[in-house]
């Protein structure tokens, strides 16, 4: 009896530790209409969905610089969107909102969770909060990373940030009967042409030179390229954003040119903590340690 006393002891402390075990392993998923998304889960706790910004871009900047800290404290299911990264393009080249959001509950269904969190980057959080929109019982939190809610005041922030590190009025970029992406393209040009493009998005230099070390020249950026055939992703989600009762955390940058220091000040969120940071657009890469004690200060409120 007491041998088979031991044997049980030792298969549950087995079980426990097996359970407990992080988890690494990447594959690809097909979609209903036959898209190969790239997923990569690594980590271990609640699972936690990963929605990259761009548009276009893919995971791998997250995690390569300085994000994947918080994979000890969720499991990461990071996911590059179809005609992003290393996932195929989309044959009927489909990339409504609709159809990104549909990938991901999709994805969300194999992997058997009933429910998960959020954490979208710049771009991805109107993708984020079209998905908790379309599916609050499926979402359990969410974390927004110096996130874009409202695609034109981000737009409007860049071109009026832009100028003024040009030293030049607003009035020069915009012309009349002349559209905000026209604004944008002028500014840009001319950043890009006095090399402090980098400014727009981190105080330093060397920052924004790790982070294109990480890009690769050779991923897919079918997405990117078609994204602006679709006008839904222009709309204002902070007005969505007010319906959704899930914790949130609402991360930013006071240095942040691209999205906006103050762009998250539109946001409506029900149930929402927020932490300004003092860096650019991408805290986890700037100040890794403070951007994983905001993360998990705010997983211990959420049940």
């Amino acid at each position: 009896m007491k041998k088979l006393r031991f044997i049980c002891v030792l298969l549950t402390l087995f079980a426990l530790a097996h359970a407990s075990q992080a988890v690494n392993k990447s594959f690809y998923f097909t979609t209903s209409d036959g898209v190969q998304l790239y997923v990569r889960m690594a980590g271990e706790g609640k699972p936690c969905l990963f929605i990259h910004g761009g548009p276009g871009s893919w995971t791998k900047y997250f995690y390569a610089l300085g994000g994947d800290v918080v994979e000890q404290d969720m499991t990461m299911i990071y996911v590059d969107q179809r005609g992003c990264g290393r996932s195929s393009s989309s044959e009927s080249k489909d990339y409504s909102l609709a159809r990104v959001v549909q990938d991901f509950e999709e994805l969300r269904e194999h992997l058997g969770y009933n429910k998960w969190m959020l954490m979208p980057h710049s771009f991805g959080g109107t993708i984020a909060t079209e998905y908790a929109y379309q599916h609050p019982k499926r979402v359990s939190a969410a974390i927004f990373v110096n996130s874009t809610l409202y695609l034109n005041d981000a737009l409007e922030s860049y071109v009026k940030n832009g100028a003024r590190l040009l030293g030049k009025p607003e009035s020069e970029f915009r012309k009349t009967g002349g559209s905000i992406g026209e604004a944008l393209n002028g500014v840009a040009s001319q950043l890009n042409q006095q090399g402090v493009m980098y400014k727009m998005m981190y105080p330093k230099k060397e920052m924004f030179d790790q982070m294109n070390a990480v890009m690769d020249t050779t991923i897919n950026w079918d997405f990117g390229s078609k994204v602006w055939d679709f006008p839904e992703y222009t709309q204002d989600f902070t007005i969505k954003s007010a319906s959704l009762k899930m914790p949130v955390l609402v991360i930013s940058g006071n240095n942040d040119l691209s999205v906006g220091p103050e762009h998250y000040k539109l946001f409506k969120f029900k149930n929402a903590t927020y932490r300004p940071m003092d860096t650019g657009h991408c805290p986890y890469q700037e100040q890794t340690a403070l951007f994983h004690q905001h993360v998990k200060a705010f997983l211990a409120k959420v049940k």
